[in-house]
């Protein structure tokens, strides 16, 4: 099972030009974002830290913990993304083990990376 398939029932889809910011670091979070076409660079004190594409997920530090943005989002290319909610974040993470595990491995991933 992949993640696109965990969310294949979400039809709100929300489209990025290239060069747009999809959320700035210190900005309160609401939802993450899975990449479904396209390529988004997260930003930190100017710096490109990680090129994310397709299937990659970004954004769900906000919806783990009540803290803001810990960094910038932008699209690197043109991007389609489905936004998901702390409501269904929380359903994934409660009924879904698999979905737990990426979020797990995604964190784990970038936490060997920055450090």
């Amino acid at each position: 099972m992949t993640l696109q398939e965990l969310f294949e029932e979400l039809t709100t889809v929300r489209r990025y030009p290239a060069g747009e910011a999809i959320f700035s670091a210190g900005e309160p979070g609401d939802v993450m974002y899975l990449i479904q076409e396209g390529e988004v660079d997260i930003v930190s004190d100017g710096k490109a830290l990680r090129s994310l594409g397709a299937g990659d997920m970004f954004g769900e530090m906000a919806l783990i913990g009540d803290a803001p943005r810990s960094a910038s989002a932008v699209a690197k290319t043109d991007c389609t993304l489905l936004p998901v909610d702390e409501r269904r974040f929380l359903f994934l993470v409660q009924q879904n083990p698999y979905f737990s595990l990426q979020v797990m491995e995604t964190l784990a991933s970038r936490l060997r990376t920055w450090a």
